[in-house]
This record gives C-alpha cells, sequence and structure tokens, in this order.
C-alpha cells in the first residue's frame, strides 16, 4: 500500500517533532514586529467594537489596566508570566465574542494570539523562564484575576478588546526584544 507523499511528510515531521521535543527552543524573535495584516486585523477588531453603542469600554479598560506596570520595567521571567496571563485572558475572550458584527473579525487576531499563547506556554517551562512570580508582580496578578472573576463578562470584553493593540505591541513586543 503506497502512502503519499504529502502524508509521509507530515509523518517525518510529526515524529521529528514528537521524538525530540528538545529541538523546540524558546524563541520569541518572530513576536519582535508584527505583520501589518495582523495590524490591520487587530485594528479592525478594536475599532468596530469602539463602535457599539453598548459598550462601556473605556471605563472597564482602566478597571482592567488600574495596577499594570510596564512590562519593560520588569524582570524577564516576571514579562513572561504578566504577559502570558493578559493573552490567555485575550484568547478566552476573543473564542467567546457573542457580538454578531465581531464574529466575522475576531478569526485571524484570535490565531494569532492562540499561536502566541501556545509558545508563550513553552517558553514558560523553559529554565530561563521557569521562576515563580516575584513579590513586585504578584499584586498585579491578583488585580487581574479579581478583575477577570468579579467584573461582568461584558465588561472583561470590553476592556480586553479595547486592550488589544497594546498587548500585541507593546507588552508581547517588549518581552520578545528582551530575548
Amino acid at each position: 500500500m503506497a502512502i503519499p507523499i504529502r502524508l509521509a511528510a507530515m509523518m517525518v515531521l510529526l515524529v521529528t517533532v514528537t521524538a525530540h521535543p528538545h529541538r523546540r527552543h524558546c524563541h520569541m524573535s518572530r513576536y519582535r514586529f508584527l505583520s501589518p495584516s495582523d495590524i490591520r486585523a487587530v485594528r479592525l477588531l478594536h475599532n468596530e467594537h469602539e463602535k457599539s453603542p453598548f459598550s462601556d469600554g473605556i471605563k472597564c479598560y482602566r478597571k482592567m489596566l488600574r495596577q499594570k506596570p510596564s512590562v519593560c520595567d520588569l524582570q524577564e521571567s516576571d514579562r513572561l508570566i504578566l504577559t502570558l496571563e493578559r493573552v490567555s485572558l485575550a484568547v478566552d475572550v476573543l473564542q467567546n465574542v457573542t457580538e454578531s458584527p465581531l464574529n466575522t473579525l475576531v478569526s485571524q487576531p484570535l490565531t494569532m494570539f492562540l499561536s502566541l499563547e501556545d509558545d508563550m506556554k513553552f517558553c514558560r517551562k523553559s529554565p530561563k523562564y521557569s521562576d515563580p512570580p516575584s513579590p513586585k508582580l504578584m499584586p498585579w496578578l491578583n488585580h487581574l484575576k479579581n478583575f477577570r472573576e468579579r467584573v461582568p463578562i461584558e465588561c472583561v470584553q470590553d476592556a480586553v478588546l479595547l486592550s488589544l493593540i497594546q498587548l500585541r505591541i507593546e507588552d508581547v513586543m517588549c518581552w520578545a526584544n528582551s530575548e
């Protein structure tokens, strides 16, 4: 029985990746820059959300980021931890966007943030980034956790959708450039 070439190539790739996990490295260099199409997709989603008459976004955005430090001022491990928490929150929100006009705009940003989340989780397991959160970071992590748990889901969605550009351009790039 002949195996199609495409299937054989995928099997070799799968065996290579799974048989040698140490070959995957924590390289965030691909996140140092943002493609123009990704910028457009995130901005379009952001702008469409701002047009919503039901959005209380700015108030919620301020609540979410009230105690956020500049990611660039944190030590490397803390940068990863905080950024990963915010990216995971963004993924959760994007996967559950309920506003019908936004449904069609979510696909590309969601794909981008899912890939980023996967890479960051892998990096978190590396020895370089495996330190526990520092005492300096704990208040901000607690604030983000409390915000997520105590604020209405609509407010969380508003805040996250308004912070996607900042998250991707400032926080992720700051962390990626420190590598």
